[in-house]
């Protein structure tokens, strides 16, 4: 019988992980040969193992490269977050401090330049979908009123792409 206490850490191999964070293989390999991720371990036959836990890994990194950091970003990111959560900052000297707080800080700046630029982006598709399904619309009657209103989305069509 097993004990309860004992805790058994089942491992999954580099197709099983590809295919819980839908990511490719080779995906799971360039993060290695990056240095963001590693195996356990690797079997007699080459076969690389890894933890349950980096499932939730390769999901935080290809979450942050999908909001377009890069993976030197993402390694610094997630280089700060281990040292966090092993709990070690009693190791970290001010000037550590300092150039981890100043990272993040430059992070989150291009964190809202990038959600201010899809905000942008957005209310540009908002503005053509209106007027496509304007012009769609078979119960519309040509005539002055409409074109002015055409005439208006065009506008404001041009003026989003002008603030780009």
């Amino acid at each position: 019988m097993e004990n309860k206490n004992e805790k058994v850490e089942k491992f999954i191999q580099i197709g099983e992980l590809a295919k819980k964070t839908r990511v490719t293989p080779r995906t799971i390999k360039h993060y290695e040969e990056k240095g963001l991720l590693k195996p356990f371990k690797k079997t007699q036959g080459g076969f690389r193992l890894y933890q349950n836990d980096k499932v939730k890994l390769v999901e935080r990194i290809r979450q942050l490269k999908k909001a377009g950091f890069s993976l030197r970003e993402v390694k610094e990111m997630e280089e700060i977050n281990g040292i966090v959560e092993e709990n070690i900052l009693k190791k970290i000297d001010d000037s550590e401090f300092d150039k981890m707080i100043k990272f993040l800080q430059s992070q989150l700046v291009k964190t809202e330049e990038r959600l201010n630029e899809t905000i942008k982006v957005k209310k540009g598709l908002e503005v053509v979908i209106e007027f496509l399904k304007k012009r769609k619309n078979p119960k519309r009657v040509r005539g002055n009123k409409v074109e002015k209103e055409e005439e208006k989305l065009k506008k404001e069509l041009f003026k989003q792409e002008e603030d780009k």
